[in-house]
């Protein structure tokens, strides 16, 4: 009788155990980047590819866990677009649902180097549109308080969406502190690691900058001058100077060639 009783355990643990095995998901994914390295701002592309349908797939660039999912029947395998405008070593994560929600991750690591890029390390503003006009009318003409509180941003285009090779969007870049009273209007911009592909554009916005409102300083519309740098590709200046005379505007931006 005790050796039966011992025998019970054991019998009813191999039950479990082959009740776990049987219901396991066999649902895998296949991640392929078509480079591990690249330069800054170049395109590149994750192939993921799959045992099963794929219905749901979120994606992060910065190693965090996925959580947005974008749904579709994206078949067995679905090409994934990048391009990164920061050096480093980089951690793509890609989470994936089948059609019975069942989800698996999958990381690649992707390394960013220099290539060709420029390094942009200041800029200074020379005049632009009703320089030193009153843009804040409450204060009286001898007060220095009427003078445009300035900051500039730069806008760049990025892959914003790592479904479509072709969705490009201007996603905000850089933005500068505030000299206010239109001071000493020069910003060193060498600690905040600016390098673009010096074929790509930008474009520049200057703004007088009253608390969370702002006003365009560029008489807009537009609201913005696009700018470049592959016309310098051979004498690579270190400093450039764009001048658009018609509003009294003019910058220069200082590069660093590799």
């Amino acid at each position: 009788m005790k050796r039966i009783l011992y025998l019970l355990p054991l019998l009813f643990c191999m039950c479990t155990s082959s009740d776990d095995t049987t219901n396991q998901s066999t649902f895998s994914i296949a991640i392929a980047p078509s480079k591990t390295t690249v330069t800054i701002d170049e395109p590149f592309t994750v192939t993921v590819t799959s045992n099963e349908t794929m219905k749901w797939m979120a994606v992060t660039k910065d190693g965090s866990d996925p959580v947005d999912f974008s749904g579709s029947n994206f078949g067995t395998s679905k090409e994934l677009y990048f391009n990164f405008d920061t050096l480093g070593t980089k951690t793509i994560k890609i989470k994936v649902k089948n059609e019975k929600e069942e989800e698996t991750t999958k990381t690649v690591l992707v390394t960013v180097t220099r290539g060709n890029a420029i390094k942009i390390t200041g800029l200074q503003v020379k005049s632009f549109y009703k320089m030193n006009t009153a843009w804040d009318p409450e204060y009286p003409a001898t007060d220095s308080n009427r003078l445009a509180d300035v900051s500039f941003g730069l806008v760049k285009q990025q892959q914003s969406n790592p479904f479509s090779s072709d969705y490009f969007s201007n996603s905000s870049w850089c933005r500068s502190t505030v000299k206010e009273n239109q001071g000493d209007l020069t910003w060193d911009l060498s600690s905040l690691n600016l390098f673009i592909n010096p074929n790509a554009s930008l474009r520049f916005g200057l703004a007088d900058i009253d608390g969370q409102l702002g006003q365009d300083l560029l008489n807009g519309p537009p609201d913005y001058k696009t700018i470049s740098f592959s016309s310098y590709l051979a004498t690579k200046p270190g400093t450039i100077t764009y001048s658009f005379p018609e509003i009294n505007l003019e910058f220069i931006v200082s590069v660093q060639w590799p």
